[in-house]
């Protein structure tokens, strides 16, 4: 199956796709969290656990010592606040690449995040 990246069609229409130029900013600390694959709305599997290690405003870059799919959905809670690790609030995701470098090492379209993770997420994200 051959998958392409389509970034917009020209012609009379001249319609394009804004650039990705969202700048990853490496974290300090590494954001452990647990997350399960999702098959439609339901998680299927065991819990697994990985961390965060870089951000931008709409993606992440998970470690894990678990293998991942191209294209899979996670369910993800962060386990820095002890609060958020009793509540129901999830952020999703989608596994868009896989490192060539490392395969441990998965970028994650953040594709809803709840307030009070997305709250923490800006605040990990700012210089200082």
């Amino acid at each position: 199956m051959t998958i392409c990246e389509i970034r917009g069609i020209g012609g009379q229409y001249n319609l394009f796709l804004p650039e990705d130029d969202e700048k990853m900013i490496i974290l300090n600390q590494e954001i452990p969290v647990k997350y399960t694959i999702l098959q439609g709305k339901h998680a299927v599997g065991t819990i697994l656990l990985g961390a965060l290690i870089s951000l931008s405003e709409k993606k992440a870059q998970l470690r894990s010592p678990h293998s991942l799919e191209l294209l899979s959905n996670l369910k993800l809670k962060l386990l820095i606040d002890a609060e958020m690790a009793t509540e129901e609030e999830h952020i999703y995701a989608k596994v868009i690449q896989q490192s060539n470098v490392d395969e441990h090492l998965f970028l994650l379209w953040l594709t809803a995040i709840p307030p009070k993770a997305s709250a923490i997420l800006n605040a990990l994200r700012q210089p200082g």
